[in-house]
C-alpha cells in the first residue's frame, strides 16, 4: 500500500529530526541569537538568556509534524501530543529531559486508518560555551529512546528508532533568546522548538 509505506518511512525520517532536536540543543554552527554579550556562558546577551529551565510546546511540535507530512503527500488528518519536555541550562551544562508522546492518525485508500504512536522518552545533556556569535557543545552524550507503534486496521506492529549514545558535538542550531521565549532550529531539520522559562 503506497501510501503506508510513504507515512512509515517518513515517520522514521521525522524520528531522526525530531531526536536532532532534542538530543542537541546546538553545536559549533549555531548561534544566532539575542543580546551584545559574546562572551562566555552565564556571562549575559545570548548566554545569560539561555540559563534556566524551559518548556516546550509539545502541540506546536506536533501541528509542525502534520504539516509537514501534508505539505509531502501524506494524508494525515489529526496530530495530538502528551507529556513534557524540560531543557535545563546552568553556566556549563544542558541537560535535555524527555517523556512526549505523538500520535499521528492518517486516513489511507479503502477507507483503511493508520495510527502511529510515537514516545520519546529519556535525557540527554552535554557542556555548552559562547564563541564569538556562537554556541559551541561538546561531550554530547544522548540517552533519549524513540518507540513508534503502528495500527492499521486494527493489526499493530512496533519499530524503536536507535541514536547513537555519544553524539559528540550535536547538530548545528539556530538559537533566538528573548526573555522567557527561546527558539531552537537544527539546521538540518524542518522543525523549530519554541520554548517557555520556567524557571
Amino acid at each position: 500500500m503506497r501510501t503506508r509505506l510513504a507515512l512509515t518511512t517518513g515517520l522514521a525520517a521525522l524520528s531522526l529530526f525530531a531526536l536532532a532536536a532534542c538530543t542537541s540543543p546546538g553545536s559549533g554552527d549555531g548561534g544566532d541569537g539575542t543580546g551584545t554579550d559574546p562572551d562566555g556562558a552565564g556571562s549575559g546577551g545570548i548566554a545569560g538568556c539561555l540559563i534556566g529551565t524551559w518548556d516546550l510546546d509539545g502541540q506546536n511540535n506536533a501541528d509542525q509534524m502534520q504539516e509537514f507530512f501534508v505539505a509531502n503527500g501524506t494524508p494525515v488528518t489529526s496530530t495530538e501530543t502528551s507529556g513534557t519536555v524540560l531543557l535545563t541550562v546552568d553556566e556549563s551544562t544542558m541537560t535535555y529531559v524527555s517523556d512526549i508522546s505523538y500520535v499521528m492518525t492518517a486516513q489511507l485508500d479503502a477507507g483503511l486508518e493508520m495510527i502511529i504512536s510515537q514516545l520519546q522518552a529519556g535525557e540527554s545533556s552535554g557542556s555548552w560555551s559562547v564563541e564569538g556569535d556562537e554556541v559551541v557543545f561538546a561531550d554530547w552524550v544522548n540517552g533519549i529512546t524513540v518507540d513508534n507503534s503502528v495500527t492499521i486496521g486494527g493489526q499493530s506492529s512496533s519499530m524503536a528508532i536507535e541514536i547513537p549514545a555519544d553524539s559528540g558535538s550535536g547538530v548545528a542550531m539556530e538559537v533566538v533568546c528573548d526573555g522567557d521565549t527561546l527558539s531552537t532550529h537544527p539546521l538540518e531539520s524542518p522543525f523549530t522548538n519554541l520554548w517557555t522559562r520556567v524557571g
